[in-house]
């Protein structure tokens, strides 16, 4: 796996980036942004005019009544129209940044599952994807933040430079007091966030992804029943407790340094406020400073200070979502490197696959999970992984599968190192049927195809089900494949039990009709006898086929051609059944134990 590099790129680099996708989805949005400029610089120094023209006309009358009129109708009608150009903006923004800030996370989802399966096992990479999530949280963050804040910077910004020119005309000393004080009370604030940040994202990703945890099983049905029958829920509540504190402490130094950072521009206000009237003080008594350029002057100078310190307090924040949109591109570039690149496996009636000298260790540990690792599963082969618990089985098939990577050692198919295949067209390969599958909250049909409805079968599902076992089942549905699991979606959704969920993974397995099927300990849930026939049904099913089949019980074994012994992470036995027997060693042991079972009709013992 490589590195998870931070990238630092800077503010401009993050708004072009962001407003790439503004111009993809919403493209209208850069169009607000100019009318945004527009309205925002007239409605703030129109009546400023207006003011100044009616003060010198009740003054010196200067001009006439219907002069007055014409100027005063002029600009109120332009107000008008830039009130109206505001509310056009503020309307048009709020749905077009909600839309484009779902659409970076899409992009950013599609990354993560398209991502090789054993980055997903790394600290490094979990606490990425943690901090690159802030990115898209909420409408004052990351992706969609810069989209609301750029447009306040960019109106704000110009605001400044009419200001700083009407100003350049009567006072520069209070231009340099205005810019001098916005950029010390801008430092403040970016310290302020900066510390923010650290405290409330990066210092706690670690205890972030903990609460979400403890956040998902408190409310995970799944969980349940061993919450209330073992008690665990006072354990559960506790550190959920303790982790809110310490993210609390956190918080609240976060906050103190804002609270130090408010006083302190604070202070540079009034300071500022009291340097403006010494000045305008000065102007009217050395420099005949006319009533009408004070009124200018003065809203000026607000308009000037208030802008420029919300201009900075507005950059503060674009900074502190351009370092969330560096988590976000961080995130995403590394998903690149890891895209599914690589040769395509090409189509043949016979695959062999070697392992030739394979070890492997797990992420942040040093100790072998498999270790040398040499066997090879010939065309339509049947093999049978067998061993104790922490053998090394399942890590076995995640290699053969190109979900993990070899530490040590190569593995081939058809004598290409599957290495150079990419994920994509090698997974093609593997029909896989997992203990742990899942349902998800789609049709029985879509969840046996895994694939859009319009896209599904419906009839050869049907035909997979009934073949997995559960053609009865099937029956008692009204709805049929069209049946909806689980009672997210549907509140007349299917639950279906722990050996139903079962065949329905046989049946995904036999709707995938690939070359190569592999079944991860998928009968748990049956009884020994279910088990049995299970597997010789499903043998028959997949004549033809390389099939590799892992279990704690040795049902799968008298009929596999071949079957290899796992103990501490490597093959110690390797053999057909018969050969393994006469030699009387581990495999014999454990296949005499499991038979004895049988006869006294009990469940087998897992192994």
């Amino acid at each position: 796996m490589s590195k998870v590099e931070e990238k630092k790129y800077s503010l401009l680099s993050n708004i072009i980036y962001v407003y790439k996708g503004v111009a993809l989805h919403k493209p209208y949005l850069i169009g607000l942004l100019v009318v945004s400029i527009i309205c925002s610089v007239g409605h703030r120094f129109i009546w400023l005019f207006l003011s100044k023209y009616i003060i010198e006309y009740i003054g010196i009358g200067s001009m006439s009544i219907r002069e007055l009129f014409q100027i005063v109708l002029g600009l109120a009608f332009a107000n008008v129209v830039c009130a109206l150009g505001r509310n056009a903006v503020n309307f048009g923004k709020e749905p077009a940044a909600f839309y484009v800030r779902p659409m970076f996370m899409l992009d950013r989802n599609k990354k993560i599952i398209n991502m090789s399966y054993e980055n997903l096992e790394h600290n490094e990479v979990l606490d990425a994807l943690q901090k690159s999530r802030k990115s898209t949280t909420n409408t004052e963050s990351g992706i969609e933040g810069i989209i609301r804040f750029t447009l306040v910077f960019c109106s704000d910004l110009f605001t400044c430079i009419v200001a700083i020119l009407i100003l350049g005309r009567i006072s520069i000393l209070m231009i340099g007091v205005v810019i001098g004080f916005g950029i010390l009370s801008y430092f403040s604030i970016s310290h302020a966030s900066k510390q923010e940040k650290y405290l409330t994202n990066d210092s706690v990703s670690y205890q972030e992804r903990k609460k979400e945890y403890f956040k998902k099983i408190s409310k995970d049905f799944s969980y349940a029943k061993d919450i209330r029958l073992f008690q665990v829920g006072e354990k559960i509540l506790t550190t959920q407790s303790d982790l809110q504190k310490e993210l609390h402490t956190n918080v609240k130094k976060a906050r103190n340094g804002w609270m130090k950072s408010g006083i302190f521009t604070s202070s540079l206000d009034m300071l500022r406020e009291g340097i403006m009237y010494v000045s305008l003080i000065y102007s009217i008594l050395q420099k005949g400073l006319g009533i009408g350029d004070f009124t200018v002057y003065v809203g000026c100078v607000g308009n000037l200070a208030s802008t420029f310190h919300n201009l900075m307090d507005i950059f503060t924040k674009l900074r502190k979502c351009s370092r969330e949109v560096n988590d976000y591109r961080s995130l995403n570039e590394f998903c690149d490197k890891q895209e599914n690149e690589g040769i395509e496996v090409k189509p043949d009636k016979d695959y062999e696959i070697r392992f030739d000298h394979v070890s492997f260790c797990y992420p942040g540990t040093k100790e072998y999970a498999l270790k040398d690792i040499n066997i090879t599963i010939t065309p339509k082969q049947k093999l049978a992984i067998v061993g104790l618990n922490g053998a090394g089985k399942t890590t076995f098939i995640k290699l053969l599968m190109k979900l993990y990577e070899p530490t040590e050692g190569h593995i081939y198919l058809n004598g290409v190192d599957i290495k150079e295949y990419g994920r994509e067209t090698y997974y093609q390969l593997f029909a896989p049927v997992f203990q742990d599958m899942e349902c998800y909250a789609f049709s029985l049909a879509e969840n046996v195809s895994l694939k859009p409805e319009e896209l599904t079968d419906k009839k050869k599902v049907e035909n997979c089900l009934k073949q997995a076992g559960l053609e009865n089942r099937l029956k008692e549905w009204s709805r049929g494949v069209d049946t909806p699991l689980l009672k997210i979606l549907h509140n007349d959704g299917v639950v279906l039990s722990g050996g139903e969920k079962q065949k329905m993974a046989l049946a995904r397995a036999l709707y995938k009709d690939a070359p190569i099927v592999v079944l991860d300990e998928p009968t748990a849930a049956l009884d020994a006898m279910a088990e049995s026939r299970m597997y010789e049904e499903f043998n028959r099913l997949v004549h033809g086929k390389i099939a590799v089949y892992i279990s704690h019980r040795l049902a799968s074994t008298r009929f596999c051609d071949v079957i290899a012994m796992f103990e501490a992470g490597g093959i110690t036995e390797y053999g057909t059944h018969k050969q393994l027997m006469e030699r009387n060693g581990k495999y014999a042991q454990l296949f005499d134990m499991q038979a004895h079972y049988y006869m006294e009709g009990q469940d087998n013992e897992a192994i």
